[in-house]
């Protein structure tokens, strides 16, 4: 086990109140007053490591159905929607995060996975916790790139995420919608939304974004460094990322994941819409692998 030191709280307090009022609604309990870590489903017999999920709300119930009788879940919020993912705000939150980590759940070994940007801040926690000495037993990233910017990525970049992803996320809700309401509803309806996007009516400012943590000019983006372990990736197959199906991009990260990394991809038309009882149907499988 990792030797427990007293460490200097880094996290601006700006940030930190952010995600106190972020976290307020969330389901469970945070380990402690004033804490970010929730401890979201327990199982107090249980002979399992916990899992611990960095991620938002709307796919908690899908975790909890799918681990919850075998061990108990934590939580951590991302950064999504809320702080831009600079290398302050990423580095100060996962060192935040392993922090109360280390404290609450008295482990050799710990199981991690995260989604989109807040798999950024998995890998993270999980190279902070490698560094203090503990073992880190599983590692799941969901729906992540890569930070290099070479021109084949680029390329990429601009097609999946601004035609592939964008035509399927209007499929994706389209279907959604033509399943709640009558046929001629659904057509009006239709026509309403395509005349807003042909006319580009969308609202120019988000009222959101006064209380949002920005980036600094002078700030440096978050970049991904070598990881010592190996990684269990996970995509959405016709999504932003949907191009790592190419192996010639998988070669991004063997240069990261230093260990190896498995790679698996799920039905799904969107980054926005992703399917969770399939991706973390996928994400169990994996975690049991393990043998953890």
């Amino acid at each position: 086990m990792g030797m427990m030191l007293k460490r200097e709280n880094i996290l601006p307090k700006k940030l930190y109140r952010g995600f106190l009022m972020l976290t307020c609604s969330w389901q469970g309990a945070r380990v402690a007053e004033g804490s970010l870590l929730f401890k979201v489903h327990d199982v107090p017999e249980s002979q399992k490591l916990p899992l611990i999920w960095c991620g938002g709300p709307p796919e908690m119930e899908t975790i909890i159905s799918a681990f919850g009788q075998e061990r108990s879940i934590y939580g951590l919020r991302g950064t999504y929607d809320y702080a831009e993912t600079s290398d302050l705000v990423i580095h100060s939150l996962s060192q935040y995060y392993a922090d109360e980590i280390e404290r609450a759940i008295p482990s050799d070994t710990y199981l991690i996975a995260g989604y989109c940007a807040a798999a950024m801040i998995s890998m993270e926690v999980a190279t902070i916790l490698t560094k203090r000495g503990y073992k880190i037993g599983f590692l799941g990233l969901i729906d992540r790139d890569v930070t290099e910017k070479t021109l084949p990525l680029k390329i990429a970049r601009k097609f999946f995420e601004h035609f592939d992803d964008r035509i399927g996320a209007r499929i994706h809700a389209y279907f959604e919608e033509f399943k709640k309401q009558s046929l001629k509803i659904n057509l009006v309806n239709c026509f309403k939304v395509l005349k807003i996007r042909l006319n580009d009516q969308a609202p120019e400012s988000d009222p959101r974004d006064l209380i949002k943590y920005k980036k600094e000019p002078n700030e440096a983006w978050y970049e991904l460094k070598p990881y010592p372990g190996k990684i269990s990736l996970i995509y959405i197959r016709w999504a932003v990322f949907g191009y790592f199906q190419l192996g010639f991009f998988r070669n991004y990260w063997r240069k990261i994941a230093l260990g190896g990394f498995t790679v698996d991809f799920v039905p799904g038309l969107s980054h926005k819409y992703p399917n969770w009882p399939k991706i973390i149907d996928m994400l169990h499988r994996r975690l049991v692998e393990t043998g953890y």
